[in-house]
């Protein structure tokens, strides 16, 4: 897992406020017994770079910093559901490892894992429900986790199918990432006194936020080493699960190759794996799904500027949008 302080090395003070969720996270499951108990906080001992809370956070201070502390808790909630999400992910694809780590469900099997999932679903709306006197926060909530389980359907439903569409492969990853991180930025602008109509305008720029997120990790997958990413390179492809640069270069391989390659399914090879890689390079999928992100980080970037220019804390969030694109991990 990408270690946390290295990703904010550069803007310590929202490292700062960052380094208080997880001890808010580890007492909420400190009561929490047995195998479950220890599965939970195994889920939470190594730290991510917490991009969603941020995005709570930044909002939800645009105007003027939190009197309290429930817009942290509020943005724990959030990092609680997206860990929710990650637990169920690993079981739906049988994943062995997340981020270089057992994942829960290989380390614990997938009766624990199920209902640790579960367990943080119902924490993360406990958590929400008990720091908002926003019945609209609690609403949209339902709505975000509704919205991305049906990601996830869609995607276990597109795996091996290589007649996947750039219009699918999108919709695909606006439930599975792009919804998330616009929940994120609408109930901290709320939170943070903005009225429905802009925060509706700071969910849009979340949502491409995510966008374009979403679409980084699917070109690292072919660009960065595995031992940065903490991930065997191309693993998705072998699952059955295509995204955006394979995509694109599929649709430009009129002579059949990168097809008849990505054709043998589970039955790939690590070389078949490298002319994988040299025919999505080969044939533009790579700049493509680049052209993309950098498409929906521009159009956050103007949402951004158009909406909330005059706020205290809109160059904090701008660098945050640049920062993610310009990733390498």
């Amino acid at each position: 897992m990408v270690n946390e302080a290295k990703f904010w090395q550069d803007m310590p003070e929202v490292q700062q406020q960052l380094n208080q969720i997880d001890p808010i996270i580890q007492d909420n499951l400190a009561s929490v017994k047995g195998k479950l108990g220890e599965a939970l906080r195994y889920a939470f001992s190594a730290s991510g770079k917490k991009l969603r809370p941020t995005f709570v956070l930044e909002f939800g201070q645009l105007q003027k910093p939190a009197k309290n502390d429930r817009l942290l808790k509020i943005a724990t909630s959030v990092e609680v559901l997206h860990n929710a999400t990650l637990i169920h992910d690993d079981i739906i694809d049988e994943s062995p490892d997340r981020h270089g780590r057992e994942s829960i469900q290989a380390k614990y099997g997938k009766q624990i894992a199920v209902y640790a999932g579960d367990f943080l679903f119902a924490l993360s709306l406990r958590m929400l429900s008990n720091n908002t006197s926003k019945i609209t926060n609690l609403r949209i909530n339902g709505s975000a986790m509704q919205n991305i389980l049906a990601g996830e359907t869609e995607q276990f439903g597109n795996e091996y199918n290589m007649q996947i569409t750039k219009k699918e492969y999108l919709d695909q990853i606006r439930g599975k990432t792009a919804i998330l991180f616009g929940y994120s930025c609408f109930i901290g602008a709320l939170e943070g006194g903005f009225k429905r109509k802009v925060a509706n305008q700071a969910k849009k720029i979340g949502e491409s936020v995510g966008m374009a997120f979403q679409l980084k990790d699917d070109i690292l997958d072919y660009t960065a080493e595995s031992s940065v990413l903490n991930k065997p390179v191309l693993a998705d492809v072998v699952n059955g699960v295509y995204t955006g640069p394979l995509i694109f270069a599929l649709e430009k391989d009129p002579d059949s190759k990168l097809h008849d390659l990505v054709k043998k399914g589970k039955d790939l090879t690590t070389a078949d794996l490298k002319e994988i890689d040299h025919w999505v390079k080969d044939k533009g999928g790579i700049q493509a799904a680049e052209k993309l992100a950098t498409d929906y980080t521009n159009n956050a970037l103007e949402l951004l500027e158009k909406n909330f220019k005059q706020y205290p804390r809109y160059e904090v969030i701008k660098q945050i949008i640049d920062k993610l694109l310009a990733r390498q991990y």
